[in-house]
């Protein structure tokens, strides 16, 4: 847990750092960021994110006979395009799903929320300038966290469950900057999870689910 909030809070740092300093070359005159051979910039999204589940969570979610479970996934990030470096951005992302409850049989309640902390890299095939177009889109969340729990309210009962580990993620997205420094963004993702944590009377588990996510969001 400790190495978790320590690494995010490195990347969050960073993050605000690189973000910061874009704002400050913008402020100094170069206002067209995007014509530039290299640039930084911010990314902020917002989307639906729905989660399918695998080993570890399959069986009590099927059996409880529970509804979709998924909720707003919103992610920030931060990019650079070095001008040595044709058609891709590199970066660091922070994400996050907020499930709101799956219904399942005898009133019983499921939440699923997650994040991750990535580097990221988009890739745009049509665009060696990678300023504007379609993108291809890979992360690898190196830390990734989950918290599952289930509760059926009229009898008091809680269920919790904790994991942590790491994820992968491909994406397909089209990004269009404006003259003003600021641009418009929208991707689908795929991410694919693996997780360990300890369970109660049993011990140690594997969990692995995968989410798929539809995002719209600004760049800066």
């Amino acid at each position: 847990m400790k190495l978790s909030l320590s690494v995010y809070l490195l990347c969050g740092l960073c993050i605000c750092s690189t973000v910061a300093n874009a704002q400050n070359k913008t402020a100094s005159g170069q206002s067209h960021k995007w014509e530039n051979n290299a640039f930084t910039y911010g990314e902020l999204k917002m989307g639906y994110g729905s989660t399918q589940f695998s080993t570890g969570l399959k069986e009590k979610f099927e059996n409880g006979n529970f509804s979709n479970s998924g909720g707003i996934l919103s992610s920030v990030a931060a990019y650079r395009k070095f001008s040595s470096i044709n058609n891709l951005h590199f970066g660091l992302k922070f994400k996050a799903l907020g499930a709101t409850a799956a219904n399942g049989d005898n009133g019983q309640e499921m939440f699923f929320n997650f994040w991750g902390t990535a580097v990221t890299v988009k890739y745009f095939p049509f665009n060696p300038t990678a300023v504007k177009g379609l993108f291809l889109q890979g992360d690898y969340n190196f830390i990734t966290q989950f918290t599952q729990k289930y509760r059926t309210s009229s009898l008091l009962q809680f269920d919790h469950q904790f994991a942590i580990g790491s994820s992968y993620t491909l994406g397909l997205g089209y990004q269009h900057p404006l003259k003003n420094g600021y641009g418009l963004v929208t991707s689908i993702e795929l991410d694919w999870a693996s997780r360990n944590g300890e369970v109660g009377g049993i011990g140690d588990k594997r969990f692995k689910n995968s989410n798929i996510a539809f995002q719209v969001g600004i760049i800066f």
